[in-house]
């Protein structure tokens, strides 16, 4: 699989390999996501190290990577942790792209090189507890007077929130008869403004993440900190999208070659009647079938991240990499569970946390129903 790859993806997977396997070994992890905090070392290093500029543009002091250098390197990370993983796409591919998409050069020119440089972290506010995937019903409104902007609501779960120096927050700003999608716009709020309070959520996977509810009362910004023109937000976050469920399967990739790695590993040693039990079929087919799906879902999405990265938004190719993606880590993590027994049962083992993550990204980025609609009517039957 690695002749789809260039010299240069080639090494940037290698240097995070290094630098993981070196400072997070499986009891740090472990550590971390059972105290539920993100290590603030791994941040520093992606920013020495230039990995939180991969997704900026070359002119504002970043990589100027491609989505699939991104998916790259979201994949390696999610091998070690998933937190890790998910808040960097949360603080860096989030605020760079969304910025590129709709936002203006003086956003850019002030936000880019601080996403570049590991000084800005952003995070997307979209769900709410009654809008998940029927995004539209969000009640967060914002009002507007003079050049300033009031928003009120409740957003959530939001991932890395309260780690965040700016928090993309879609809001309702207006009412279309004909569409419900219209009428949606997205603002550039900064932590700490008045107003804005966060609430921890508690989850059974990706602890050291940290994920939010993030309450708006009467939080005022300037039209300065509109992103993007008004009532548009819909059709840019559906821009943005396509780039988050990408490297978003990218993760579970991830998720699912460390479990899979894991089990192999297990089953070579583990001997039951004489024998490794990784020699009985009963062990070795499904591990095998396992390996085939990572390589296929693999193909999948360097194939939509390619095609983002030649043609533009690439909807249909990111909703069926997710798909495939996000059900064959769940497959692939059950398996490699069973591979392990009780011993993969228990409360600190990596199976359990690993099946978990997995079923997490089922639900995460738009949930697997959500994506076969999408698919379908990109097929023409609705």
């Amino acid at each position: 699989m690695d002749t789809f790859l260039s010299p240069d993806q080639l090494a940037l997977r290698a240097e995070v390999r290094e630098y993981l396997d070196a400072a997070y070994p499986p009891e740090r992890v472990v550590e971390m996501e059972r105290d539920e905090t993100f290590p603030d070392d791994f941040w520093a290093e992606c920013a020495t190290r230039g990995w939180t500029g991969l997704p900026v543009p070359v002119e504002y002091g970043g990589r100027g990577g491609g989505v699939l250098d991104l998916c790259v390197f979201v994949e390696e990370v999610a091998k070690t942790c998933i937190s890790l993983s998910t808040l960097y796409i949360s603080a860096t591919i989030f605020g760079s792209h969304a910025l590129h998409i709709c936002g203006t050069d003086e956003q850019r020119s002030t936000l880019l090189p601080g996403i570049a440089s590991g000084r800005v972290r952003f995070a997307l506010a979209m769900s709410e507890p009654g809008a998940g995937s029927d995004f539209a019903s969000m009640t967060t409104e914002a009002t507007t007077s003079g050049d300033a902007w009031r928003i009120n609501g409740l957003k959530g779960p939001i991932s890395g929130a309260e780690r965040a120096d700016v928090v993309i927050t879609a809001a309702r700003t207006a009412t279309f008869e004909d569409s419900r999608q219209r009428g949606i716009t997205l603002f550039l709020v900064e932590a700490g403004t008045p107003g804005m309070t966060f609430e921890r959520r508690r989850f059974a996977a990706m602890k050291a993440l940290v994920v939010n509810n993030v309450s708006y009362d009467d939080v005022e910004v300037p039209d300065v900190a509109r992103l993007g023109d008004r009532d548009d937000g819909w059709l840019n976050l559906a821009r943005l999208m396509d780039i988050e469920r990408t490297a978003a399967s990218a993760q579970m990739v991830g998720v699912a070659q460390a479990t899979l790695d894991e089990a192999v590993a297990y089953a070579k040693v583990r001997r039951q009647y004489g024998q490794p039990i990784g020699h009985y079929q009963a062990i070795g087919h499904p591990l095998a079938d396992g390996l085939t799906d990572i390589n296929a879902s693999r193909m999948l999405i360097w194939a939509a991240a390619r095609k983002r990265d030649l043609e533009g938004p690439c909807p249909l190719e990111a909703s069926m990499a997710k798909l495939f993606a996000t059900n064959m880590a769940s497959r692939v993590a059950s398996v490699a569970m069973q591979t392990a027994g009780a011993v993969g049962y228990e409360a600190n083992s990596h199976f359990v946390r690993r099946l978990l993550e997995a079923r997490g990204g089922e639900l995460g980025g738009g949930t697997s129903q959500i994506q076969r609609t999408i698919i379908s009517r990109r097929m023409g039957l609705r």
